[in-house]
Parts: C-alpha cells; structure tokens; sequence
C-alpha cells in the first residue's frame, strides 16, 4: 500500500515534504504522481489542495490549537470509525507545520479503520480563529463547554499561535471568540486547574455546568472524586450548597476564613514556590503549602520570615496594619525576596500605602474573592473588593500569573 496519494505536479514534491518536515529522500518512494498534472496548472495560491494519507504513515502530532476542543469519547470513537470504514473520511482533516490543526478524531478514526485520510495543509493567517470556526460549525457546545475551550485557548503557551505572528487571545478575546462572559472563562479555569479529571470531563460532555464544577474544584481532591463517584445528581447538590453558603457580614473580627485554592496557585506560579506564610494555621496550609507556617498561638509578627512569603493578615481591626508593615520592612531589609499580599482594596488606609511604596505591581481582581471555611465551602461576596501586591523584583511572572483575574498595574 503506497504511503501518500497526492495529486500534484513533481515539482511540488520537495514543497509538499517541507511542510511536513519529513526528509524527502525517506518518502519519494511512497508517492504517487499524477503524470497528466502540470505545476503550472495549480498555482501555489490556489485552494487548497487535497491528498490522502494512508492510515500506516507515521503518526501525526496534534497542534496545540487543535487539543482545545476534546476528543470524542470512546463511544462516539467507536461510532465515528464504524461510519469511516463503510463511507471513509468524508471531511479531509487540515495540517499546519506537520501538526493536526483540525480532525484529530477523523485521523484517530482512519487509523483504526484502516483507510485513507484525506488531507489540507493550511496556509491562513489566523488559525486559532480558523479551528474555533470549524468546530463550533460542527459541534453542539453548551456555554459551559465553550467556556473550557476559551479558558483553553487563553491559556495556549507562547508561540503555539504564532506561527503568522497572532498572539495568543487574551481571555477577553477568548470570552468573545466563543461567545461567552469571561467570567465563565475564570470558572471554566478554576475548573481545568483545580478539578479532577472525571469533574472537568463532566463539564466537557454536558453533565455539569461550569459554574457548579468551579465551586466542587474548590474543594480537596478527595472530596471531588468522591462526589463524582457518587454522581452528577451529588455534585449538582453540593454545588447548590456551596452558593449558598453564610458568608461573613463585616470585616470586625472572624478570621477563619480561607483563601481559595486558585488564588494561592497563581501566587506560586508568580513566585515559584511559598517558603513562609505568617498568618496561618494547619488547616490553611493544607492549601498554601508553605514550608513554614506561623499559627495565631505562634504569633507570626514575632517569627522570623524568609524567602517567598505568602500573606492573606487577619482582617480583624488592629491586626491587618501591623502585618502590613512588618511585611514592608522584611521586604525592604532583605530579609525576605519576594511576598504576595492578599488585602482588602484599603486604599483610603496607611497601610494598604505603605505596601504599595515598597510594591512593584499590585492586581485588582475584577470580582471580589470568595474565601473558604474550614469545609472548603465558599462564602458569598464579601463586602469590599481586593487587592494582591507583589513584592519583588520579577513582576513580568506576577503579571502573566495574575492578569487573568484582573487589572495589573506597575506601581514601580
């Protein structure tokens, strides 16, 4: 069986392998030529042009805009590759620099099926458009699910859409590229980050909306499989639970309330790891992590700080302001490098000024924070909005972890 059936002029045959980046020597044997086809005949700026690959030729690797819209499922698999034995590809799938652009399940499909697949290499300018066209042209996608595709497509490293010079989409893009709030697509990356695969796959087929997967993903892991073992009736209901739960009327002095798990990774993304966390306790560091944690008992204003601080002060009167300052100082000494301050948007306070004298940056969410109990369950809107100051000289990583939730600003 020959390798590559196209039907093109010998002159494009170089070309052609180029783009595959395959060496020509190792593939001229397996290709057919079609003897009454001239290259002058098919302009390179024509239509595309279609060829068949045959389900034998080495494997293709998915190109990173393609892998934001899932696979299909093992039934719907197992459907599609019935259809393609008996009728073959009827949609040729598209390649771009050698990769699966578009078509991964008709590929997936061919191969297990054995037959050809029918085959475009894309010369456009804008592919992440290009793939979203597609697939929301062919496919039924709730809010919830484009919302994982947006967060998806947000979250592309750099250069996966760059090809063409296109920068990756900005969530604000993303939001509007599929037409949904970027508020779903904040959820949606709660959901991908924090959730167990089983829950994000539930949001993926329909079962669960974005919405009640973010507030589950909030929750241990344990916890999540647990639920989703249980069923989608359990996690629709703790979800329900979790919306509703009390939330804390005033800022006058209930500090058992915890920072959400996907504000803490972003901290640790911007500074790479949590060293020390001054105002904690055992069950917030379950989520923090820190190496060394201070508890209420210990009195974190008397410890010694070092390396990458982590602070969310107790928002009690006559506790935030000394913290405050204390960090400032530590910072200022050297005795810590870099720090992450989780506090209320004080901005009519001495303290909240004296961090931002020593801050290089400072991220004002666009929502405000919803904090834990110690059940993981999340409280309703607090009363005022927040703000995280970052202290430290490398804000490029602070700014790339956290523009996804808001405004940052260099005050430095």
């Amino acid at each position: 069986m020959s390798l590559l059936v196209l039907r093109v002029g010998k002159g494009l045959v170089s070309h052609f392998f180029r783009s595959f980046q395959l060496p020509v020597r190792e593939m001229t044997s397996h290709l057919k030529i079609n003897p009454e086809t001239s290259p002058a005949e098919i302009p390179l700026d024509s239509s595309p042009r279609t060829f068949s690959v045959a389900p034998d030729a080495p494997n293709l690797a998915f190109h990173p805009l393609a892998n934001i819209f899932p696979l299909l499922d093992d039934q719907a698999h197992d459907k599609l590759v019935a259809d393609v034995r008996e009728h073959s590809v009827r949609e040729p799938i598209w390649l771009l620099d050698g990769q699966i652009l578009d078509g991964r399940n008709r590929w997936l499909a061919a191969r297990a099926a054995n037959v050809e697949c029918k085959a475009r290499e894309y010369k456009g300018a804008d592919p992440a458009s290009f793939v979203v066209s597609l697939n929301l042209q062919r496919r039924h996608l709730d809010t919830s699910q484009r919302s994982l595709v947006a967060t998806r497509l947000a979250s592309l490293k750099l250069g996966a859409n760059q090809h063409v010079g296109t920068p990756t989409p900005s969530q604000t893009q993303a939001a509007k590229m599929l037409n949904v709030s970027r508020d779903s697509v904040i959820q949606a990356r709660k959901v991908v980050e924090l959730g167990v695969p089983k829950l994000l796959a539930a949001v993926e087929r329909g079962k669960v909306s974005v919405n009640a997967a973010a507030r589950v993903a909030a929750l241990s892991q344990e916890v999540q499989a647990g639920l989703v073992a249980a069923g989608v009736k359990d996690i629709r209901k703790t979800a329900a639970m979790l919306r509703k739960a009390p939330h804390v009327s005033n800022n006058s002095g209930n500090n058992e309330w915890y920072t959400p798990p996907w504000v803490i990774e972003l901290a640790r993304s911007a500074m790479g790891d949590i060293d020390t966390d001054p105002a904690s306790c055992a069950t917030a560091n379950l989520i923090v992590g820190a190496t060394t944690y201070f508890t209420a008992k210990q009195d974190g204003l008397k410890q010694k700080w070092s390396g990458r601080v982590w602070l969310n002060p107790p928002y009690s009167q006559g506790l935030i302001a000394p913290f405050a300052e204390l960090a400032a100082e530590r910072f200022e000494s050297g005795e810590i490098e870099q720090a992450c301050v989780l506090v209320n948007n004080a901005t009519e306070t001495e303290w909240f000024h004296r961090l931002m004298d020593v801050a290089s940056a400072v991220c004002f969410p666009r929502g405000r924070i919803k904090f834990q109990n110690e059940d993981g369950i999340e409280a309703n809107s607090p009363l005022q909005g927040q703000a995280v100051l970052y202290l430290g000289r490398d804000k490029k990583l602070f700014t790339a972890a956290f523009e996804s939730i808001g405004r940052v600003l260099s005050t430095s």
